[in-house]
């Protein structure tokens, strides 16, 4: 667990008291306590980070157990200007921040908006099992859901692009749900990709996750997710907090052009990714669909930069569905955007499989449309539990400018939990850089080997994957397996910086050409460990 990565406390601005009236159904930026002026349209984030933060957002700054507060929106992202529906189960007035997180100076967010709710006891967790039409009549897909009443919609007017937290305080326990006020375009701007649709897989709120359900095993899993539900990690704010956040804050301290969406976004709109200088994916993002898998890749072809700061990336095919679920208090505003992820974990499990093998949800690796990740990032996930270190092979690259780096150079143990590495084959892009690599133990007995990667194409389109979950720990100076954490978290913010940078302008790698030296490396060529 990342500590202290999210803030969410005090401000300046003066808010509504617990005595006020507090709004039942609805509340705007215009009714409610902006905290200063309008933005402008779209994002100048340079400009953006000199204003007034708070640390409300920080994980060590809520308080509370969770079955004292949960809450959850009904919009993954939505573009500013519109609605999102918030849910609390709560008994009385709660006071709502709407964080949007970023640099501003190191505090780590700011509030957007404050105001007040009544919240009332929910309904406990229901399981559906369908059948889903839009998942080919999936049926007994053991989803856990929260049945509640809304409690409170927020008019995002005036409010920047960006991810946000939102913070509900009782008087006695915090909780955050991450929102994602999307872009429009990305046309120009490095893209900022939330990995949503992992954060779900791994949710347990309800009893049900992509890996188990209520027994506790993987036979009684869920095979398909929902987002009317809280998220268990992170008091709420799931998977954002340890494997998005702390590359997004290096981005927004940069002040480089950014734009926003989450994996979910791309999924229903693969459009979002044209003209985009660079995508830039976190440490976690597992699960995605083929329409946004495909969009990245051609994206790529076409000049635009990947950076993956993360390990086991596309390895599940996920579909989209749920799109006629309605929610309780609101049914007239079904908008046609799905509410859940299903992921079967087996071909012979999707009902869409046979009419649509490219979609099946199974690894993307497998039959019946098998598609290796290294055609994506270079590599593939090859290892759980993963202890390795980050070692220094070409210190010329890049990436390590600044840093004094010299080869053979270990920089930190983060190497973890799960690492992914270069597979040799007709899937190996040609002109692939090795940029660190060391040998490890995978399980007793099984030796094997991460790659960290670097590597460009025709159309000059720089590509990084760092192949370790560890990443973002790393960066925020909190894996426990670094022996200095102060040097290994100041080397990593090097290095993300470099990348970030770069891959802002279009066609990075003809400014920085990868070179070859696969050959070089002892890479075996059998799968180490496949469960994931």
């Amino acid at each position: 667990m990342v500590a202290g990565l999210l803030a969410v406390a005090g401000c300046s601005a003066p808010s509504r008291s617990v005595s006020e009236p507090a709004p039942s159904t609805s509340a705007s930026a215009a009714s409610s306590t902006p905290t200063d002026g309008q933005p402008a349209a779209g994002v100048d984030v340079a400009a953006e980070n000199r204003r007034a933060g708070s640390t409300d957002a920080v994980i060590g700054r809520t308080r509370g157990s969770a079955p004292g507060l949960q809450a959850y929106a009904d919009r993954v992202s939505v573009l500013p200007g519109q609605q999102i529906g918030v849910y609390v189960d709560a008994r009385g007035p709660v006071t709502i921040e709407a964080l949007r997180t970023g640099w501003y100076g190191g505090a780590g967010a700011r509030v957007l908006w404050r105001g007040l709710a009544v919240a009332r006891p929910q309904p406990k967790a229901a399981v559906e099992n369908g059948p889903v039409p839009d998942a080919g009549g999936l049926r007994d897909g053991r989803t856990a859901v929260a049945p509640w009443h809304l409690t409170i919609l927020l008019d995002t007017t005036g409010w920047p692009e960006g991810a946000y937290l939102l913070r509900v305080d009782t008087a006695t326990a915090s909780r955050l749900v991450p929102v994602t006020l999307r872009s429009a375009s990305a046309r120009g701007r490095l893209l900022l990709v939330q990995s949503a649709m992992t954060w779900q897989a791994y949710n347990s709120w309800g009893g049900g996750s992509l890996y188990d359900g209520g027994e506790g095993s993987f036979g009684d899993r869920s095979l398909a997710v929902s987002f009317d539900r809280p998220y268990v990690d992170a008091y709420g704010a799931g998977r954002f907090a340890y494997y998005d956040l702390p590359i997004l804050r290096v981005a927004e301290r940069l002040g480089l052009p950014l734009a926003y969406a989450t994996d979910y976004d791309l999924g229903l709109d693969p459009g979002l990714l044209d003209g985009a200088t660079g995508v830039v994916i976190g440490g976690h993002a597992e699960y995605w669909t083929p329409t946004a898998r495909e969009a990245v890749v051609d994206a790529v072809a076409h000049g635009a930069n990947l950076a993956v700061f993360g390990a086991n990336t596309a390895y599940w095919r996920a579909r989209l569905a749920g799109r006629s679920t309605g929610l309780l208090g609101q049914p007239d505003r079904r908008d046609g955007r799905p509410r859940l992820v299903v992921v079967t974990k087996d071909a012979h499990l999707d009902p869409l499989a046979a009419a649509d093998p490219g979609g099946a949800t199974a690894r993307f690796r497998d039959h019946p449309d098998p598609r290796p990740e290294q055609q994506l990032t270079g590599m593939q996930y090859d290892c759980f539990p993963a202890r390795a270190s980050w070692v220094v092979t070409e210190p010329s690259w890049f990436g390590y400018a600044g840093l004094g780096a010299r080869a053979g150079q270990d920089l930190g143990a983060f190497v973890l939990p799960e690492a992914d590495r270069v597979y040799p084959g007709p899937y190996t892009p040609a002109t692939l850089e090795v940029v660190a690599y060391d040998r490890y133990a995978c399980r007793p007995g099984t030796l094997t080997a991460h790659t960290g990667v670097y590597w460009t194409d025709a159309a000059g389109a720089g590509v990084f994957a760092t192949g370790t979950m560890g990443w973002a720990c790393a960066l925020a100076g909190s894996c426990a397996t670094t022996t200095d954490r102060r040097a290994t978290s100041a080397a990593v913010d090097r290095i993300t910086a470099n990348v970030l940078t770069a891959f802002a302008r279009p066609h990075a790698g003809a400014a920085h050409p990868a070179r070859p030296n696969v050959a070089r490396f002892w890479l075996p060529t059998t799968v180490t460990s496949g469960a994931a």
